[in-house]
Protein backbone atom coordinates (compact mmCIF):
# COMPACT_ATOMS: atom_id res chain seq x y z
CA UNK A 1 0.00 0.00 0.00
CA UNK A 2 2.82 2.36 1.00
CA UNK A 3 4.80 1.40 -2.08
CA UNK A 4 1.89 2.04 -4.43
CA UNK A 5 1.23 5.39 -2.72
CA UNK A 6 4.87 6.40 -3.26
CA UNK A 7 4.69 5.35 -6.91
CA UNK A 8 1.54 7.43 -7.38
CA UNK A 9 3.20 10.41 -5.70
CA UNK A 10 6.31 9.94 -7.85
CA UNK A 11 4.20 9.80 -11.01
CA UNK A 12 2.25 12.87 -9.93
CA UNK A 13 5.48 14.77 -9.22
CA UNK A 14 6.85 13.74 -12.59
CA UNK A 15 3.76 15.11 -14.32
CA UNK A 16 4.13 18.39 -12.42
CA UNK A 17 7.75 18.66 -13.55
CA UNK A 18 6.74 17.89 -17.12
CA UNK A 19 4.04 20.57 -17.02
CA UNK A 20 6.47 23.08 -15.51
CA UNK A 21 9.00 22.28 -18.20
CA UNK A 22 6.37 22.60 -20.94
CA UNK A 23 4.94 25.86 -19.62
CA UNK A 24 8.24 27.52 -18.76
CA UNK A 25 9.17 30.74 -20.54
CA UNK A 26 12.91 30.36 -19.88
CA UNK A 27 13.68 29.69 -23.53
CA UNK A 28 11.85 32.77 -24.78
CA UNK A 29 13.32 35.01 -22.08
CA UNK A 30 16.84 33.80 -22.88
CA UNK A 31 16.34 34.59 -26.56
CA UNK A 32 15.06 38.10 -25.79
CA UNK A 33 18.08 38.73 -23.54
CA UNK A 34 20.48 37.46 -26.20
CA UNK A 35 18.88 39.72 -28.80
CA UNK A 36 19.06 42.75 -26.49
CA UNK A 37 22.72 42.09 -25.71
CA UNK A 38 23.60 41.56 -29.36
CA UNK A 39 24.94 38.03 -28.83
CA UNK A 40 24.03 36.62 -32.21
CA UNK A 41 26.16 33.54 -32.73
CA UNK A 42 23.10 31.60 -33.92
CA UNK A 43 24.57 28.14 -33.35
CA UNK A 44 25.35 28.96 -29.73
CA UNK A 45 22.02 30.74 -29.23
CA UNK A 46 20.08 27.68 -30.45
CA UNK A 47 22.21 25.35 -28.31
CA UNK A 48 21.62 27.44 -25.19
CA UNK A 49 17.87 27.71 -25.86
CA UNK A 50 17.53 23.95 -26.09
CA UNK A 51 19.28 23.60 -22.73
CA UNK A 52 16.63 25.82 -21.08
CA UNK A 53 13.24 24.69 -19.87
CA UNK A 54 10.38 25.17 -22.32
CA UNK A 55 8.49 23.55 -25.16
CA UNK A 56 11.03 24.21 -27.90
CA UNK A 57 12.83 21.29 -29.48
CA UNK A 58 15.08 20.72 -32.46
CA UNK A 59 12.06 20.51 -34.78
CA UNK A 60 10.32 23.76 -33.88
CA UNK A 61 13.12 25.99 -32.56
CA UNK A 62 13.66 27.89 -35.83
CA UNK A 63 9.98 28.77 -36.14
CA UNK A 64 9.83 29.81 -32.47
CA UNK A 65 12.87 32.08 -32.77
CA UNK A 66 11.49 33.79 -35.88
CA UNK A 67 8.11 34.29 -34.18
CA UNK A 68 9.69 35.90 -31.11
CA UNK A 69 11.86 38.20 -33.24
CA UNK A 70 8.98 39.31 -35.47
CA UNK A 71 6.56 39.82 -32.56
CA UNK A 72 9.14 41.95 -30.73
CA UNK A 73 10.23 43.77 -33.93
CA UNK A 74 13.85 42.56 -33.90
CA UNK A 75 13.83 42.74 -37.70
CA UNK A 76 17.56 43.24 -38.24
CA UNK A 77 18.33 40.19 -36.13
CA UNK A 78 15.54 38.22 -37.78
CA UNK A 79 16.90 38.94 -41.26
CA UNK A 80 20.38 37.80 -40.19
CA UNK A 81 18.88 34.66 -38.68
CA UNK A 82 16.98 34.07 -41.94
CA UNK A 83 20.27 34.24 -43.87
CA UNK A 84 21.80 31.82 -41.37
CA UNK A 85 18.95 29.35 -41.83
CA UNK A 86 19.08 29.45 -45.62
CA UNK A 87 22.82 28.81 -45.58
CA UNK A 88 22.75 26.24 -42.77
CA UNK A 89 19.77 24.18 -43.97
CA UNK A 90 19.24 22.68 -47.38
CA UNK A 91 15.75 21.53 -46.43
CA UNK A 92 13.92 23.95 -44.15
CA UNK A 93 11.03 22.67 -42.03
CA UNK A 94 7.54 23.82 -42.93
CA UNK A 95 7.45 25.72 -39.63
CA UNK A 96 10.65 27.60 -40.51
CA UNK A 97 9.32 28.36 -44.00
CA UNK A 98 6.14 29.82 -42.49
CA UNK A 99 8.26 31.83 -40.06
CA UNK A 100 10.28 33.29 -42.93
CA UNK A 101 7.15 34.15 -44.92
CA UNK A 102 5.71 35.97 -41.90
CA UNK A 103 9.02 37.79 -41.38
CA UNK A 104 9.29 39.04 -44.95
CA UNK A 105 5.65 40.15 -45.03
CA UNK A 106 5.96 42.14 -41.79
CA UNK A 107 9.34 43.62 -42.76
CA UNK A 108 7.93 44.74 -46.12
CA UNK A 109 5.42 47.01 -44.34
CA UNK A 110 8.12 49.59 -43.68
CA UNK A 111 11.13 48.57 -45.83
CA UNK A 112 11.79 47.20 -49.30
CA UNK A 113 12.70 43.54 -49.51
CA UNK A 114 16.09 42.67 -50.99
CA UNK A 115 16.19 40.81 -54.34
CA UNK A 116 17.23 37.55 -52.63
CA UNK A 117 14.32 37.84 -50.20
CA UNK A 118 11.86 38.38 -53.05
CA UNK A 119 13.39 35.42 -54.84
CA UNK A 120 12.98 33.26 -51.72
CA UNK A 121 9.22 33.96 -51.66
CA UNK A 122 8.82 33.06 -55.34
CA UNK A 123 10.94 29.93 -54.98
CA UNK A 124 8.96 28.93 -51.91
CA UNK A 125 5.71 29.22 -53.88
CA UNK A 126 7.09 26.94 -56.62
CA UNK A 127 8.70 24.42 -54.26
CA UNK A 128 5.64 24.11 -52.02
CA UNK A 129 3.40 23.35 -54.98
CA UNK A 130 5.90 20.88 -56.39
CA UNK A 131 5.93 19.05 -53.07
CA UNK A 132 2.36 19.34 -51.76
CA UNK A 133 0.10 20.09 -54.78
CA UNK A 134 -2.45 21.59 -52.35
CA UNK A 135 -1.38 23.87 -49.51
CA UNK A 136 -2.66 23.68 -45.94
CA UNK A 137 -4.69 26.55 -44.49
CA UNK A 138 -1.91 28.20 -42.43
CA UNK A 139 0.82 27.92 -45.04
CA UNK A 140 -1.54 29.20 -47.73
CA UNK A 141 -2.48 32.21 -45.60
CA UNK A 142 1.17 33.10 -44.89
CA UNK A 143 2.15 32.66 -48.53
CA UNK A 144 -0.68 34.98 -49.67
CA UNK A 145 0.67 37.74 -47.43
CA UNK A 146 4.27 37.23 -48.58
CA UNK A 147 3.33 37.19 -52.28
CA UNK A 148 1.41 40.44 -51.88
CA UNK A 149 4.57 41.96 -50.38
CA UNK A 150 6.27 41.44 -53.76
CA UNK A 151 3.18 42.31 -55.85
CA UNK A 152 2.61 38.72 -57.04
CA UNK A 153 -1.13 38.95 -56.38
CA UNK A 154 -2.14 36.74 -59.33
CA UNK A 155 -0.57 33.70 -57.66
CA UNK A 156 -2.81 34.31 -54.65
CA UNK A 157 -5.91 33.26 -56.60
CA UNK A 158 -4.74 29.65 -56.72
CA UNK A 159 -3.87 29.69 -53.02
CA UNK A 160 -7.31 31.07 -52.11
CA UNK A 161 -8.92 28.04 -53.72
CA UNK A 162 -6.66 25.73 -51.68
CA UNK A 163 -7.47 27.56 -48.45
CA UNK A 164 -11.21 27.23 -49.16
CA UNK A 165 -10.88 23.44 -49.15
CA UNK A 166 -10.39 23.46 -45.38
CA UNK A 167 -12.02 26.76 -44.42
CA UNK A 168 -12.72 30.36 -45.34
CA UNK A 169 -9.73 32.60 -46.08
CA UNK A 170 -8.94 35.04 -43.27
CA UNK A 171 -10.05 38.66 -43.17
CA UNK A 172 -6.38 39.62 -43.40
CA UNK A 173 -5.75 37.47 -46.49
CA UNK A 174 -8.59 39.08 -48.42
CA UNK A 175 -7.82 42.63 -47.26
CA UNK A 176 -4.12 42.20 -48.03
CA UNK A 177 -4.90 41.15 -51.61
CA UNK A 178 -7.45 43.97 -52.00
CA UNK A 179 -5.07 46.55 -50.57
CA UNK A 180 -2.30 45.33 -52.87
CA UNK A 181 -4.57 45.68 -55.90
CA UNK A 182 -5.46 49.26 -54.98
CA UNK A 183 -1.78 50.01 -54.36
CA UNK A 184 -1.02 48.74 -57.87
CA UNK A 185 -3.88 50.86 -59.29
CA UNK A 186 -5.89 47.81 -60.32
CA UNK A 187 -9.27 49.03 -59.11
CA UNK A 188 -11.42 46.73 -61.27
CA UNK A 189 -9.66 43.65 -59.86
CA UNK A 190 -9.87 45.08 -56.35
CA UNK A 191 -13.63 45.61 -56.62
CA UNK A 192 -14.12 42.03 -57.84
CA UNK A 193 -12.09 40.73 -54.88
CA UNK A 194 -14.16 42.89 -52.52
CA UNK A 195 -17.29 41.10 -53.77
CA UNK A 196 -15.64 37.72 -53.11
CA UNK A 197 -14.51 38.81 -49.65
CA UNK A 198 -17.93 40.14 -48.67
CA UNK A 199 -19.69 37.01 -49.95
CA UNK A 200 -17.35 34.97 -47.73
CA UNK A 201 -18.42 37.17 -44.79
CA UNK A 202 -15.01 38.80 -44.50
CA UNK A 203 -15.53 42.58 -43.99
CA UNK A 204 -12.62 44.74 -45.10
CA UNK A 205 -9.82 45.49 -42.66
CA UNK A 206 -8.08 48.84 -42.43
CA UNK A 207 -5.25 48.04 -44.89
CA UNK A 208 -7.76 47.60 -47.72
CA UNK A 209 -9.49 50.88 -46.85
CA UNK A 210 -6.15 52.67 -46.46
CA UNK A 211 -4.95 51.71 -49.94
CA UNK A 212 -8.39 52.43 -51.41
CA UNK A 213 -8.27 55.99 -50.03
CA UNK A 214 -4.65 56.44 -51.14
CA UNK A 215 -5.47 55.29 -54.68
CA UNK A 216 -8.09 58.03 -54.95
CA UNK A 217 -5.75 60.78 -53.77
CA UNK A 218 -3.03 59.55 -56.15
CA UNK A 219 -5.25 59.44 -59.20
CA UNK A 220 -7.47 62.51 -58.76
CA UNK A 221 -6.80 66.14 -57.83
CA UNK A 222 -10.19 67.75 -58.47
CA UNK A 223 -12.11 67.97 -55.17
CA UNK A 224 -15.48 67.05 -56.66
CA UNK A 225 -14.00 63.95 -58.27
CA UNK A 226 -12.23 62.95 -55.06
CA UNK A 227 -15.52 63.38 -53.16
CA UNK A 228 -17.31 61.21 -55.71
CA UNK A 229 -14.92 58.32 -55.15
CA UNK A 230 -14.71 58.76 -51.38
CA UNK A 231 -18.49 58.44 -51.33
CA UNK A 232 -18.08 55.19 -53.25
CA UNK A 233 -16.22 53.91 -50.20
CA UNK A 234 -19.01 55.19 -47.95
CA UNK A 235 -21.60 53.38 -50.09
CA UNK A 236 -19.62 50.16 -49.68
CA UNK A 237 -19.66 50.68 -45.90
CA UNK A 238 -23.41 51.31 -46.03
CA UNK A 239 -23.98 48.09 -47.98
CA UNK A 240 -21.83 46.11 -45.57
CA UNK A 241 -24.27 47.15 -42.77
CA UNK A 242 -21.55 47.08 -40.13
CA UNK A 243 -19.03 49.35 -38.38
CA UNK A 244 -15.57 50.08 -39.77
CA UNK A 245 -12.29 49.96 -37.80
CA UNK A 246 -11.52 53.07 -35.72
CA UNK A 247 -8.31 53.75 -37.67
CA UNK A 248 -10.29 53.65 -40.93
CA UNK A 249 -12.76 56.15 -39.46
CA UNK A 250 -9.82 58.44 -38.72
CA UNK A 251 -8.59 58.11 -42.32
CA UNK A 252 -12.03 58.98 -43.71
CA UNK A 253 -12.28 61.89 -41.30
CA UNK A 254 -8.97 63.30 -42.58
CA UNK A 255 -9.93 62.72 -46.22
CA UNK A 256 -13.28 64.52 -45.87
CA UNK A 257 -11.68 67.32 -43.83
CA UNK A 258 -9.39 68.08 -46.78
CA UNK A 259 -12.55 68.59 -48.88
CA UNK A 260 -13.92 71.32 -46.58
CA UNK A 261 -16.22 69.01 -44.61
CA UNK A 262 -17.03 69.42 -40.94
CA UNK A 263 -15.95 66.07 -39.51
CA UNK A 264 -16.86 65.06 -35.96
CA UNK A 265 -16.79 61.94 -33.84
CA UNK A 266 -20.34 61.76 -32.60
CA UNK A 267 -23.01 59.66 -30.90
CA UNK A 268 -26.41 58.49 -32.06
CA UNK A 269 -29.32 58.65 -29.62
CA UNK A 270 -30.25 54.98 -29.51
CA UNK A 271 -34.00 55.39 -29.05
CA UNK A 272 -34.50 57.98 -31.78
CA UNK A 273 -31.54 57.74 -34.18
CA UNK A 274 -30.63 61.43 -33.72
CA UNK A 275 -27.01 62.56 -34.23
CA UNK A 276 -25.97 64.72 -31.26
CA UNK A 277 -23.70 66.80 -33.53
CA UNK A 278 -25.95 67.82 -36.43
CA UNK A 279 -29.27 66.58 -34.93
CA UNK A 280 -30.29 64.88 -38.13
CA UNK A 281 -32.21 61.63 -37.67
CA UNK A 282 -31.05 58.44 -39.30
CA UNK A 283 -33.49 57.07 -41.87
CA UNK A 284 -35.28 53.76 -41.66
CA UNK A 285 -34.41 51.90 -44.85
CA UNK A 286 -37.61 49.93 -45.20
CA UNK A 287 -37.76 46.98 -47.56
CA UNK A 288 -39.48 47.56 -50.87
CA UNK A 289 -42.24 45.17 -51.92
CA UNK A 290 -39.79 43.54 -54.36
CA UNK A 291 -37.13 43.09 -51.66
CA UNK A 292 -39.58 41.54 -49.21
CA UNK A 293 -40.92 39.14 -51.87
CA UNK A 294 -37.32 38.15 -52.67
CA UNK A 295 -36.70 37.53 -48.96
CA UNK A 296 -39.95 35.62 -48.54
CA UNK A 297 -39.25 33.27 -51.45
CA UNK A 298 -35.65 32.64 -50.43
CA UNK A 299 -36.26 32.15 -46.73
CA UNK A 300 -38.79 29.44 -47.52
CA UNK A 301 -36.32 27.79 -49.88
CA UNK A 302 -33.23 28.08 -47.64
CA UNK A 303 -34.65 27.47 -44.18
CA UNK A 304 -37.57 25.17 -44.89
CA UNK A 305 -36.92 23.27 -48.11
CA UNK A 306 -33.11 23.46 -47.68
CA UNK A 307 -30.97 21.21 -45.53
CA UNK A 308 -30.75 23.54 -42.53
CA UNK A 309 -34.11 22.54 -41.06
CA UNK A 310 -34.06 18.84 -41.89
CA UNK A 311 -30.95 18.33 -39.80
CA UNK A 312 -33.23 18.09 -36.75
CA UNK A 313 -36.75 17.82 -38.05
CA UNK A 314 -39.04 15.51 -39.96
CA UNK A 315 -41.02 15.90 -43.20
CA UNK A 316 -44.20 15.14 -41.24
CA UNK A 317 -43.61 18.00 -38.84
CA UNK A 318 -42.78 20.33 -41.70
CA UNK A 319 -46.05 19.46 -43.43
CA UNK A 320 -47.97 19.98 -40.16
CA UNK A 321 -46.33 23.40 -39.76
CA UNK A 322 -47.10 24.53 -43.32
CA UNK A 323 -50.76 23.58 -42.97
CA UNK A 324 -50.94 25.39 -39.63
CA UNK A 325 -49.53 28.63 -41.09
CA UNK A 326 -51.89 28.45 -44.09
CA UNK A 327 -54.87 28.10 -41.76
CA UNK A 328 -53.94 30.69 -39.10
CA UNK A 329 -51.80 33.40 -40.76
CA UNK A 330 -51.41 36.33 -41.02
CA UNK A 331 -50.03 37.33 -37.61
CA UNK A 332 -49.00 40.68 -36.20
CA UNK A 333 -46.18 39.17 -34.17
CA UNK A 334 -44.47 35.78 -33.81
CA UNK A 335 -42.96 35.05 -30.38
CA UNK A 336 -39.99 32.75 -29.81
CA UNK A 337 -41.24 31.08 -26.62
CA UNK A 338 -38.14 29.01 -25.88
CA UNK A 339 -35.97 32.12 -26.03
CA UNK A 340 -38.24 33.83 -23.52
CA UNK A 341 -38.17 30.85 -21.15
CA UNK A 342 -34.39 31.16 -20.91
CA UNK A 343 -34.85 34.65 -19.42
CA UNK A 344 -35.92 33.02 -16.17
CA UNK A 345 -32.65 31.05 -16.07
CA UNK A 346 -32.96 28.53 -13.22
CA UNK A 347 -36.17 29.94 -11.75
CA UNK A 348 -38.77 27.58 -13.24
CA UNK A 349 -41.68 29.44 -11.63
CA UNK A 350 -40.83 32.64 -13.51
CA UNK A 351 -40.79 31.02 -16.95
CA UNK A 352 -44.48 31.06 -17.72
CA UNK A 353 -44.83 34.38 -15.88
CA UNK A 354 -42.42 36.05 -18.34
CA UNK A 355 -44.05 34.40 -21.36
CA UNK A 356 -47.54 35.42 -20.25
CA UNK A 357 -46.34 38.95 -19.51
CA UNK A 358 -45.13 39.29 -23.11
CA UNK A 359 -48.27 37.70 -24.58
CA UNK A 360 -50.43 40.06 -22.49
CA UNK A 361 -48.33 43.01 -23.63
CA UNK A 362 -49.25 42.37 -27.26
CA UNK A 363 -52.76 41.08 -26.51
CA UNK A 364 -53.71 44.45 -24.97
CA UNK A 365 -52.68 46.03 -28.28
CA UNK A 366 -55.19 43.77 -30.05
CA UNK A 367 -52.39 42.11 -32.00
CA UNK A 368 -52.76 38.71 -33.65
CA UNK A 369 -50.12 36.57 -31.91
CA UNK A 370 -48.35 33.31 -32.75
CA UNK A 371 -46.26 31.65 -30.04
CA UNK A 372 -43.77 29.06 -31.27
CA UNK A 373 -42.43 26.64 -28.66
CA UNK A 374 -41.47 23.03 -28.04
CA UNK A 375 -43.53 20.15 -26.72
CA UNK A 376 -41.60 19.94 -23.45
CA UNK A 377 -43.37 23.18 -22.45
CA UNK A 378 -46.43 21.04 -21.63
CA UNK A 379 -44.52 20.00 -18.50
CA UNK A 380 -44.70 23.57 -17.21
CA UNK A 381 -47.59 25.06 -15.23
CA UNK A 382 -50.69 23.91 -17.13
CA UNK A 383 -52.88 26.74 -15.87
CA UNK A 384 -50.44 29.38 -17.10
CA UNK A 385 -49.96 27.53 -20.37
CA UNK A 386 -53.71 27.38 -21.04
CA UNK A 387 -54.00 31.07 -20.12
CA UNK A 388 -51.46 31.89 -22.83
CA UNK A 389 -53.06 29.55 -25.39
CA UNK A 390 -56.38 31.38 -25.06
CA UNK A 391 -54.69 34.63 -26.13
CA UNK A 392 -52.47 33.43 -28.95
CA UNK A 393 -52.11 30.86 -31.68
CA UNK A 394 -49.56 28.24 -30.62
CA UNK A 395 -47.41 25.74 -32.46
CA UNK A 396 -45.14 23.30 -30.62
CA UNK A 397 -42.31 21.50 -32.40
CA UNK A 398 -40.76 18.23 -31.31
CA UNK A 399 -38.11 18.65 -28.62
CA UNK A 400 -35.27 17.71 -30.97
CA UNK A 401 -36.38 20.00 -33.78
CA UNK A 402 -34.76 23.28 -34.67
CA UNK A 403 -37.52 25.73 -33.84
CA UNK A 404 -35.71 28.90 -34.98
CA UNK A 405 -36.21 28.22 -38.70
CA UNK A 406 -39.92 27.73 -38.02
CA UNK A 407 -40.07 30.93 -36.01
CA UNK A 408 -38.36 33.04 -38.70
CA UNK A 409 -40.25 31.46 -41.56
CA UNK A 410 -43.69 31.80 -39.92
CA UNK A 411 -43.09 35.53 -39.53
CA UNK A 412 -41.81 36.14 -43.05
CA UNK A 413 -44.46 33.97 -44.71
CA UNK A 414 -47.13 35.81 -42.72
CA UNK A 415 -46.42 39.07 -44.55
CA UNK A 416 -44.35 42.24 -44.63
CA UNK A 417 -46.17 43.73 -41.62
CA UNK A 418 -45.41 40.84 -39.23
CA UNK A 419 -42.96 41.42 -36.37
CA UNK A 420 -40.96 38.95 -34.30
CA UNK A 421 -39.94 38.80 -30.65
CA UNK A 422 -36.70 37.13 -29.65
CA UNK A 423 -33.46 38.07 -27.91
CA UNK A 424 -31.61 35.82 -30.36
CA UNK A 425 -29.50 37.91 -32.74
CA UNK A 426 -30.21 35.31 -35.47
CA UNK A 427 -26.63 35.50 -36.79
CA UNK A 428 -26.50 31.78 -37.56
CA UNK A 429 -29.61 31.90 -39.72
CA UNK A 430 -28.48 35.06 -41.47
CA UNK A 431 -25.27 33.24 -42.40
CA UNK A 432 -27.29 30.33 -43.80
CA UNK A 433 -28.34 32.72 -46.56
CA UNK A 434 -25.30 32.46 -48.84
CA UNK A 435 -26.13 35.42 -51.06
CA UNK A 436 -24.72 38.62 -49.60
CA UNK A 437 -27.56 40.81 -50.90
CA UNK A 438 -30.06 38.45 -49.29
CA UNK A 439 -28.21 38.64 -45.96
CA UNK A 440 -28.33 42.44 -46.07
CA UNK A 441 -32.07 42.41 -46.79
CA UNK A 442 -32.62 39.92 -43.95
CA UNK A 443 -30.63 42.13 -41.55
CA UNK A 444 -32.66 45.22 -42.50
CA UNK A 445 -35.87 43.22 -42.03
CA UNK A 446 -34.63 42.06 -38.64
CA UNK A 447 -33.79 45.60 -37.47
CA UNK A 448 -37.22 46.86 -38.52
CA UNK A 449 -39.29 44.00 -37.11
CA UNK A 450 -37.52 42.48 -34.10
CA UNK A 451 -38.87 43.21 -30.64
CA UNK A 452 -36.85 42.03 -27.64
CA UNK A 453 -37.78 41.11 -24.09
CA UNK A 454 -35.49 41.28 -21.05
CA UNK A 455 -35.82 40.45 -17.38
CA UNK A 456 -34.65 42.81 -14.65
CA UNK A 457 -34.97 43.06 -10.89
CA UNK A 458 -38.18 45.03 -11.45
CA UNK A 459 -39.55 42.35 -13.74
CA UNK A 460 -39.74 41.69 -17.49
CA UNK A 461 -39.88 44.49 -20.04
CA UNK A 462 -40.18 44.77 -23.82
CA UNK A 463 -38.06 46.82 -26.27
CA UNK A 464 -39.60 48.01 -29.52
CA UNK A 465 -37.85 47.66 -32.90
CA UNK A 466 -35.56 50.51 -33.93
CA UNK A 467 -37.26 53.43 -35.71
CA UNK A 468 -34.13 53.80 -37.89
CA UNK A 469 -31.56 51.62 -39.67
CA UNK A 470 -28.30 51.59 -37.63
CA UNK A 471 -25.85 51.46 -40.53
CA UNK A 472 -23.86 54.04 -42.52
CA UNK A 473 -26.13 56.32 -44.50
CA UNK A 474 -26.32 59.72 -46.20
CA UNK A 475 -29.10 62.18 -45.42
CA UNK A 476 -29.29 65.69 -46.95
CA UNK A 477 -25.63 65.55 -47.95
CA UNK A 478 -24.45 64.40 -44.50
CA UNK A 479 -22.81 61.01 -43.96
CA UNK A 480 -23.14 59.13 -40.67
CA UNK A 481 -20.84 56.13 -40.36
CA UNK A 482 -20.46 53.75 -37.37
CA UNK A 483 -17.01 52.64 -36.30
CA UNK A 484 -15.70 50.17 -33.75
CA UNK A 485 -14.96 51.42 -30.27
CA UNK A 486 -11.28 51.07 -29.35
CA UNK A 487 -12.18 50.31 -25.75
CA UNK A 488 -14.93 47.86 -26.68
CA UNK A 489 -16.19 47.81 -23.11
CA UNK A 490 -19.57 46.32 -22.23
CA UNK A 491 -20.19 48.56 -19.19
CA UNK A 492 -23.07 46.28 -18.31
CA UNK A 493 -24.90 47.09 -21.54
CA UNK A 494 -27.39 44.65 -23.02
CA UNK A 495 -26.11 43.08 -26.22
CA UNK A 496 -29.11 43.61 -28.47
CA UNK A 497 -27.28 43.34 -31.78
CA UNK A 498 -27.33 47.07 -32.51
CA UNK A 499 -23.99 48.70 -33.47
CA UNK A 500 -22.50 50.83 -30.69
CA UNK A 501 -24.35 54.15 -30.84
CA UNK A 502 -21.50 56.01 -29.08
CA UNK A 503 -18.94 55.73 -31.89
CA UNK A 504 -20.05 57.29 -35.17
CA UNK A 505 -18.65 59.77 -37.68
CA UNK A 506 -20.63 62.83 -38.77
CA UNK A 507 -19.30 64.11 -42.13
CA UNK A 508 -21.05 67.34 -43.07
CA UNK A 509 -20.26 69.79 -45.92
CA UNK A 510 -19.35 73.24 -44.65
CA UNK A 511 -21.94 75.90 -45.62
CA UNK A 512 -19.52 77.71 -47.92
CA UNK A 513 -18.18 74.58 -49.66
CA UNK A 514 -19.18 74.09 -53.28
Amino acid sequence: MLLSSCILRLGFSKRILQCARFNSTEQVEYLKTALSNGRLDWTDVKKNILEKRGNCNTKNIDAMMLKVMVNNKYFDAALKFADYLKKDNTDLSLGAINGLLILYYNYSKHSNLAPEEREFILNTYNKLYEKYKILDYTTGDNLIHALCAIDEWKKCKRILEDVKISGTPTHSAYSTIIGTLFRLNKKADAMKMIDVSVNDRRPLQDYAYEEWIKSISRKYKDKKTILKYLEEICLHIENSAGPIPKVTADRLKDAFSSLQFETKNTEIVKKTGDCITCWQTLDCHKLTDEEFLYLQNNVKEKLIVGSDLFLKSSPEELERFQKFVQQTAPYDIVIDALNLLYLAQKNVKDRMHILNYVVNYFSTKNMRILVLGRKHMFKLNKGSLHYMMRRAFTFFTDDLSQDDPYFITAAILSGSHTDILSRDLLRGHRFTLRDDNLRRIFLRWQWQHQWKAFNSKRGPFVLTPLPYTPCAQKNSGVWHIPYESEENLDDGKINDGVPDCSTWLCLRPKPDSS
